[in-house]
């Protein structure tokens, strides 16, 4: 090995290619040494694109290589933690995907595991970009006291989706559906933002996916830290009607806000415009959309640094696991109210004459009056949540 990381990815998977990419766009830091899959075929394809020679089918024989200095790990979610707490008493640093994993109670394992074994422990996050930075740094001190939040996201997915992995759609191995594999990406900015998770509670049901056993829809309230309250809603069952997404942070001295609920578009407002003026003309020196869908390059020089610096990843896995209690707040206090959500969704999914996801978008489907009702209450401005169906 001739440089200074020995890097090796475990899981062969569809994001294991962009930390692969990240270790070759960092060649005068690592080398990409060793990948890890029970699938050889997928093992041999990551390896094969990547010119990667040593491949493994158990983690734990890439683990026990001493060439390998760092892992990330880009497993099915019930695997992020074993794997993790594996690689840590293995004295290798950890990259691992978001969800950092299936609970808080494993998240704290984690952490744990890393701390007592001295190495560093970062999750899969597009917080590290300077567009980002700008917005949590410069701008969210001038918005002043928080008034009100929410977050409102749409992933459409169809049954093709679900049936590309075994794993997908499932309590046990997902850990749960729109909620855990595509939401508590926006939700991993949003907590940040507004400084961290007290509690969060909330509704789901599965309205349009019979073939998975996970939710597809939902909303919840979460109390920050900081005092804050804010709302969300995620669905995998249509695309966005028009304006329907987007998050709002709303300030009594201004707003960060985006219509996309993604950092790519993340912008804000001032009420003070000259003071709004000099900070834009600070933003437009940062902003680089070299970084859209590039971010694991970003992470892992970080990462690099940090381990070199016996410092702090700037994506901390304790407030990466912050997501999580969003996720497992509102998963849990929902189950004892899902069929009666479902009833009253299916009621209002009827008047629509839909039976299923792919109906849906044959149709143009964006959610209709359910949709928008469950989007009203996720930007109203009151301190509880509204449930008519309770």
């Amino acid at each position: 090995m001739s440089q200074e990381f020995g890097a090796s990815i475990i899981g062969c998977g569809g994001v294991s290619s962009a930390h692969a990419e990240a270790y070759r766009n960092l060649p005068d830091q690592c080398d990409l040494i060793a990948v890890c899959d029970p699938v050889e075929a997928n093992a041999n394809r990551l390896a094969d694109t990547f010119g990667v020679e040593t491949r493994y089918a158990d983690y734990h024989d890439l683990l026990a290589d001493e060439r390998i200095d760092v892992v990330s790990v880009s497993v099915p979610h019930f695997l992020h933690a074993p794997i993790t707490i594996d690689a840590a008493k293995a004295g290798k640093h950890v990259i691992v995907e978001k969800p950092m994993a299936l609970t808080v109670g494993e998240a704290n394992e984690m952490i744990e595991a890393a701390r007592a074994n001295n190495v560093k422990l970062t999750v899969g996050s597009e917080r590290i970009n300077p567009r980002y930075r700008f917005i949590h740094d410069k701008v969210l001190p001038e918005i002043g006291e928080i008034k009100s939040s929410w977050l409102v996201d749409f992933y459409y997915r169809d049954a093709s989706y679900y049936a590309r992995g075994a794993w997908r759609g499932t309590w046990a191995q997902e850990g749960g559906g729109v909620f855990v594999n595509q939401a508590i990406y926006t939700w991993d900015q949003w907590q940040d933002l507004l400084g961290g998770v007290d509690f969060a509670y909330g509704y789901w049901t599965n309205i349009l996916h019979p073939e998975i056993e996970v939710e597809d829809i939902g909303y919840g309230l979460v109390h920050f830290r900081s005092g804050a309250i804010g709302k969300c809603f995620a669905t995998s069952a249509c695309e966005s009607p028009e304006n329907g997404q987007g998050i709002r942070i709303i300030g009594e001295n201004g707003e960060i806000h985006t219509n996309s609920a993604w950092l790519y578009e993340l912008d804000f407002s001032l009420k003070d415009r000259n003071a709004e003026a000099d900070l834009r003309k600070e933003f437009e020196q940062v902003i680089d959309l070299n970084y859209r869908g590039r971010y694991q390059t970003w992470q892992t020089a970080d990462f690099f640094d940090a381990i070199r610096a016996n410092r702090s990843p700037a994506v901390t896995p304790e407030t990466a696991k912050e997501a999580l209690k969003i996720l497992n707040g509102i998963h849990w206090h929902g189950w004892n109210h899902e069929r009666k959500f479902k009833a009253w969704a299916a009621a209002q999914v009827e008047l629509d004459g839909l039976k299923d996801a792919a109906t849906a978008n044959t149709d143009g489907w964006r959610g209709g009056k359910l949709v928008q009702q469950l989007i009203e209450f996720v930007r109203s401005e009151t301190s509880t949540l509204d449930a008519p169906f309770l």
